[in-house]
């Protein structure tokens, strides 16, 4: 019975692990994501082989010399050249196989952009990441938008712990060091939304430290960015003009910056165009009023670890009212 239940469970998990999930790596969308993909291909067919040589071999070794009936203590051997040398030379040109197949892949990776390149800064918060275009003026948090086919030099950096930037079908991993600036190269071929996460464990609520890359025409991505700049948009309701003389009370602008309410807020995400987000809370809630209210009610209790205090309370008139303006900073 329990061997029963463990090839169950293990069949499970075989399953299991033939999913497509959003951040697999098998399915990339920029050349340097093919490069890595093909490496791991050679790894993989490479380790596959060694596997079943070894195993085979392992196999065999125990069925032709098991133990028999009347056995005496086989002859004893002190080493074998030949057997030596088989298990040391094919492992030896095998990794210099994949040794020569990576350093060019690296090199490529490695190089600079040109200056036509799309510059950010992107810079990882517990829990949350900022993006932001010198050469534009633009502030945003959790969504990067990058114009397909042009090179985006992304310049990676943490404000507090380690962490790491990685979307998957765009790129490998880099990792975002206290202290030091690390730079990698994106070009996107592809229009469309790929997420990215924090890949470096760094505290509480890591497995919820995620953020999106929207890739778009670069007419759609000069008209966002001009957007950007512009200050909030002012309540359209009287609704949203409460929530607005909410954000002082609550403390909302000593940590959040709203351009046309307050510049100070530089703890927290840039809230000046919320609204027109996909998701919050580190896109681990997609955008609507009900997951707004949802956050301003319990911000703990939907990310275990948030930083986001208030200082009371707030009431579910006060909770509509900031929603209703929240998502009207578009």
């Amino acid at each position: 019975m329990i061997g029963l239940a463990g090839v169950i469970v293990l069949l499970a998990l075989a399953v299991a692990a033939c999913g497509v999930t959003p951040q697999t790596t098998l399915n990339p969308t920029t050349e340097a994501g093919r490069a890595t993909h093909s490496l791991l291909l050679l790894v993989f067919w490479a380790g596959l082989a060694v596997f079943v040589v070894v195993e085979g071999v392992l196999l065999y070794a125990l069925v032709r010399y098991r133990r028999r009936r009347g056995d005496t203590l086989p002859r004893q051997t002190h080493g074998h050249t030949g057997l030596e040398i088989g298990w040391t030379i094919p492992p030896t040109i095998l990794l210099v196989v994949v040794a020569v197949m990576t350093v060019p892949v690296i090199f490529a990776n490695a190089e600079e952009p040109g200056a036509d390149a799309v510059a950010v800064r992107a810079i990882g918060h517990q829990w949350w990441f900022e993006f932001t275009y010198p050469d534009l003026g633009v502030v945003t948090a959790n969504e990067l938008h990058l114009p397909v086919g042009k090179p985006a030099a992304i310049s990676v950096e943490s404000v507090d712990v380690l962490h790491s930037f990685w979307v998957p079908a765009l790129r490998g991993k880099v990792d975002m060091v206290p202290g030091r600036t690390n730079v990698m190269t994106i070009v996107p071929e592809a229009i469309g939304t790929f997420r990215g996460q924090c890949a470096e464990f760094c505290g509480t609520a890591h497995a919820l430290m995620r953020f999106t890359v929207v890739v778009e025409e670069p007419a759609v991505f000069d008209a966002w960015a001009q957007r950007q700049l512009d200050d909030r948009v002012p309540p359209s309701t009287a609704l949203a003009k409460v929530g607005e003389e909410l954000l002082q009370p609550t403390g909302c602008v000593a940590c959040h910056t709203i351009r046309g309410v307050s510049e100070i807020g530089v703890l927290g995400p840039d809230l000046t165009h919320v609204g027109s987000r996909g998701h919050l809370a580190s896109n681990i809630m997609d955008m609507s009023h009900q997951n707004l209210a949802k956050w301003l009610r319990d911000p703990t209790g939907v990310k275990p670890g948030s930083f986001m205090r208030l200082p009371r309370p707030l009431t579910e008139d006060e909770i509509e009212a900031l929603v209703e303006y929240l998502a009207g900073l578009q």
